[in-house]
């Protein structure tokens, strides 16, 4: 799962991301999504594409 802006409750479980563009923003990926993404592969332009709870899908990479 990931959330827009910092989860109400087990923020532990999450890590944050800045979203490249946005300095008020950030993207918090639960630890689940972030293992599951070290054993996937993105698509062949380097995204991957997740549901945002409240928002619906979303296509992202981590730029380094």
């Amino acid at each position: 799962m990931g959330l827009w802006g910092p989860p109400e409750e087990d923020h532990h479980s999450f890590s944050p991301f800045p979203v490249e563009g946005r300095e008020d923003l950030a993207c918090w990926i639960h630890h689940e999504v972030l293992a599951w993404m070290e054993r996937s592969r993105p698509s062949p332009e380097g995204d991957y594409l997740f549901f945002v709870e409240g928002v619906g899908r979303l296509r992202f990479r981590l730029v380094e």
